[in-house]
């Protein structure tokens, strides 16, 4: 399936109505998270001008040339960019980033400087839990102390994001050692409520794409798509679907750094699914190439967030609906003293809602060796 044409695109965000409506709602509700896709469409309106780019500008535009985003598709996303009117950009992008035009260059000096109040704003988000797991560990704080978001909340934002860091310093010689080989893998999923808005095809066909980025590491999966789901079924992935972290669902050592994760729910109708987990596979590495250019590691939530607005406008022009999506920022030492033995696991549970689908998913954390 083609993608949409990116004038109509643009037309329907630009007016409100038709797919653009929904993609304007969840752009317009969280546009502290929209940084990264202001630069991306930047990055890609002086490209398709053939103006000079700075080493920034650059890495995001060949990271989505390797993988397999075309120069004519570069082409349009930077001329969607130039129409864009003002009061779009003011409503999608926050102020700094609104700004940018082809005549104004953005590079990594700019960005490191920047990435403190990128950082600050993304966690202010108010859908965004910052567990305070030292203290959670030490028993002078409990996890109900970090309520999630509301399903108002979700229902307004559609996308979430928990931040679970603990300094490695902080690991017990109980706690797995580096070398143990961990899994994250979606289990099941629960359909609380389908949605309504297919009119031709009255079945909800549902998928998931996970995307994992670690020390440079990206790894992006697709589920299969479900067919026929209604509300109040539950369904189960196989042994080698729904992988989030390892890719064909292997466990393998979880690197020092920060890792992020995303996972996105999608609902299935024209569209070529593979296409999206390309798409995302995309956005990933331009998050990979600037985090590996900027060496600001620290701030991955932030760019993970980021990759997250980024493949809903870049998704927004295939015909396939997102529904919502889920960010997850934690590092080896929280996973480490949850998983003291081989053979341990647990579980972590999220809603995916847009006020429309409404799903519950399970992810479980394992160690094999």
């Amino acid at each position: 399936m083609a993608p949409r044409p990116t004038d109509r695109v643009l037309d329907d965000l630009v007016n409100n109505r038709g797919r653009g409506a929904p993609l304007r709602k969840k752009l317009a509700a969280t546009p502290d998270r929209n940084w990264l896709l202001a630069l991306v469409l930047h990055s890609c309106a002086k490209s398709a001008e053939g103006a000079q780019l700075t080493d920034l500008e650059q890495a995001i535009v060949s990271a989505f040339r390797k993988n397999g985003v075309t120069d004519e598709q570069i082409r349009q996303h930077g001329g969607a960019d130039q129409r864009m009117p003002r009061q779009l950009r003011d409503e999608l992008f926050p102020k700094r980033f609104a700004q940018l035009d082809v005549k104004q260059s953005y590079s990594l000096r700019d960005l490191a400087k920047d990435a403190p109040a990128i950082v600050q704003s993304v966690l202010s988000m108010p859908t965004v839990t910052q567990l305070d797991v030292p203290a959670i560990h030490a028993g002078t704080a409990s996890l109900s102390d970090f309520p999630l978001p509301s399903r108002a909340l979700l229902r307004e934002h559609a996308t979430a994001m928990t931040v679970a860091v603990d300094p490695e310093a902080a690991v017990p010689r109980t706690a797995a050692p580096p070398e143990a080989r961990i899994s994250i893998k979606a289990t099941s999923f629960r359909c609380i409520d389908r949605q309504t808005d297919s009119i031709f095809d009255p079945s909800n066909e549902p998928y998931w794409i996970f995307g994992s980025l670690g020390s440079g590491v990206t790894v992006t999966t697709r589920s299969q798509i479900f067919g026929d789901v209604d509300g109040g079924e539950t369904r189960n992935f196989t042994s080698t679907d729904g992988c989030v972290w390892g890719q064909n669902c292997a466990a393998q050592p979880l690197p020092d750094t920060e890792i992020g994760s995303l996972v996105s729910l999608w609902e299935h109708d024209e569209g070529n699914a593979e296409d999206i987990r390309k798409g995302v596979a995309a956005a990933f590495a331009a998050a990979a190439g600037v985090l590996a250019a900027s060496g600001v590691a620290a701030w991955i939530g932030a760019v993970t967030a980021g990759v997250g607005a980024v493949v809903v406008w870049l998704l927004g022009f295939l015909d396939d609906d997102h529904i919502a999506d889920q960010t997850f920022v934690f590092n080896r030492a929280v996973v480490a003293k949850q998983l003291p033995n081989v053979g341990s696991s647990f579980n972590v549970t999220r809603r995916f809602t847009d006020g429309d689908g409404d799903y519950e998913l399970t992810l479980r954390v394992a160690r094999a060796t």
